[in-house]
């Protein structure tokens, strides 16, 4: 059965329904997007080198499940 579009729960995207995969990817960048935002309201002037490290990797994995960038940490 498929949902009704009121039945979607909110999302923008109706693709989801057929590719379950990229809906997660996107929902996983939605959050990391949402994370880096919180990350940079706790920037100070100093001993801030760990949140900046935090962001950089966070862009890095949203860049791999966008597809722009192959996942180094894949065996």
């Amino acid at each position: 059965m498929v949902p009704r579009r009121q039945d979607l729960m909110g999302l923008e995207h109706e693709d989801y329904l057929w590719e379950p995969i990229r809906h997660i990817d996107n929902v996983r960048i939605q959050f990391l997007e949402e994370e880096i935002e919180y990350y940079n309201t706790l920037i100070e002037d100093r001993n801030c080198g760990h949140i900046h490290t935090t962001i950089d990797f966070l862009r890095q994995r949203i860049k791999n499940l966008a597809g722009k960038k192959e996942w180094p940490f894949v065996k």
